[in-house]
């Protein structure tokens, strides 16, 4: 009997597909299976001893990467015109008009 999986097909597609299935090594050469990554606090017990015994309690964490922000962006220059008249509104906020100030000098101008 076909699996669960073959069910709505016509009649006839289950058997083509479980021949070309069966034709496609799925497991067999794929190699060792990579070890999961181990993180720090995750494996074992919370009383298991120190994974860093030489390392204070009181050390500071190492600090987390951060990404570049992009000198120009052409995403930015596709929204600024419907910001712009936003922006220049006598109720626009400080904040509104610097973000939109910000924006605009992320965008490359065509004079230069």
């Amino acid at each position: 009997m076909a699996d669960a999986g073959y069910r709505g097909q016509a009649y006839g597609k289950a058997k083509e597909q479980e021949e070309a299935l069966s034709a496609v090594p799925m497991e067999a050469g794929m190699g060792a299976v990579p070890p999961a990554p181990i993180i720090p606090g995750g494996e074992g017990d919370m009383t298991r001893p120190s994974q860093y015994p030489q390392q204070s309690v009181m050390a500071p964490a190492a600090p987390m990467p951060r990404s570049e922000q992009p000198l120009t962006s052409e995403n930015v220059a596709r929204i600024l015109p419907s910001l712009l008249p936003l922006a220049s509104s006598p109720y626009a906020s400080p904040s509104t008009r610097r973000i939109v100030r910000a924006m605009q000098a992320m965008v490359p101008r065509q004079d230069q």
